[in-house]
């Protein structure tokens, strides 16, 4: 039976374990946000060379995601906010294959094409960001 197979049932903790740990996660940063300032550090790339590296803007993104501002979080990184959209995505698909159609399926197809476009979207974003016009723009 599929509901006794261990791969089964360890996809099924996964799926529920992932909003308890992230509920969790946001309450600790919600409840003590104050506390946990020292953590966050500044980027050390910008300061060193006074560019924004790729995940410069994340941390204070983060937060306000976790606020429910979506707007100001794509302010401060709006490529982070983007490619939040695909844990995102990868969940959803392994709650509906949990529920529709064997976990088996869940598996995706990446191949050395997905990986090269994910970096020259890396790239590319790091030089429009350190621009001026975006930094006339978005700062």
């Amino acid at each position: 039976m599929l509901s006794r197979d261990k791969n089964y049932r360890s996809a099924f903790v996964l799926a529920v374990a992932v909003p308890v740990v992230c509920a969790a996660a946001a309450a600790l940063v919600l409840w003590g946000r104050e506390s946990l300032s020292i953590f966050f550090m500044p980027c050390r790339i910008n300061q060193l060379t006074g560019y924004n590296c790729l995940s410069c803007g994340a941390t204070r993104s983060t937060l306000a995601l976790i606020d429910g501002d979506i707007a100001r979080a794509f302010y401060y990184n709006p490529l982070y906010v983007v490619f939040l959209c695909w844990p995102v995505y990868l969940y959803i698909r392994l709650v509906i294959s949990l529920i529709i159609k064997p976990y088996r399926r869940y598996a995706l197809q990446l191949n050395w094409k997905w990986a090269a476009a994910v970096a020259a979207i890396i790239v590319a974003f790091t030089i429009i960001r350190n621009m001026p016009f975006y930094q006339a723009v978005f700062y």
